[in-house]
């Protein structure tokens, strides 16, 4: 369905959504060799079906995924049924840290809030990948798929790292908004962006919704931020 701003400008929307709950701890109470590689949880399955239920009505007409697994259950159970070949990109993988740092850490707070200084130049993602690199892959992804004139409405589900460049695109602020944007599992956001009519040339961009998760939506389950959560829950497989 093609959309017009009042001014007449061809509007495009963008449902990006964070991946449903995983566990990178083991049963053991180890921390999992590869986390890229971990699926979802049971809940993380329920919060994607749940999601998909409440956007039954959405046309969505494309759908991108990370290609990491726990991205690409949530956005097959997201558009179940909605017979959408959903197309997994590298681009949109998760920022990765260094996996002695991730060993190597005693205090979980370097987990919790390994975000705070995304904005620094040179910062690293607990000693692996750049900020500043990341972010540039992501934008460079994100507005190829936008250079695409063939769809009007898009589903793109990613990560918590990767979601918050993708708003920081949206917003025009890039890596200065990083560290204040939480996105919890299996949130949604909506942003809109309008093209001239002739010349297809981006004239805005707007966020309608941010971190909107519909298994709780005044975030009453949720006062821990995301890191936050992953960090409790090592300290309660670490205490036990």
């Amino acid at each position: 369905m093609l959309r017009t701003a009042f001014d007449g400008a061809r509007r495009r929307r963008i449902y990006l959504f964070r991946h449903g709950d995983v566990s990178y701890v083991d049963d053991h109470g180890n921390r999992v060799a590869d986390a890229a590689a971990v699926p979802l949880t049971d809940w993380g399955r329920e919060q994607a079906s749940l999601t998909g239920k409440a956007l039954a009505g959405i046309p969505f007409d494309r759908a991108v995924s990370s290609s990491f697994p726990r991205s690409m259950e949530t956005a097959r159970l997201i558009l179940e049924g909605r017979g959408l070949d959903i197309e997994p990109l590298d681009h949109f993988v998760e920022l990765r840290g260094d996996p002695t740092f991730r060993n190597a850490v005693t205090d979980l707070n370097e987990i919790a809030y390994a975000f705070r200084n995304a904005h620094e130049p040179g910062a690293r993602y607990n000693g692996g990948d750049s900020f500043e690199e990341v972010n540039s892959r992501v934008v460079t992804a994100l507005e190829a798929l936008v250079a695409e004139p063939d769809w009007e409405t898009l589903a793109l589900v990613a990560h918590g790292g990767i979601n918050r460049l993708v708003i920081g695109w949206a917003f025009g602020t890039g890596l200065q908004t990083f560290a204040a944007i939480d996105q919890n599992t299996c949130c949604l956001n909506v942003i809109d962006f309008d093209e001239h009519p002739e010349t297809r040339e981006i004239m805005r961009k707007s966020v309608r919704a941010m971190n909107v998760a519909v298994y709780d939506v005044i975030k009453e389950g949720n006062h821990l931020q995301s890191l936050e959560q992953i960090a409790a829950r090592l300290r309660l497989k670490t205490d036990a």
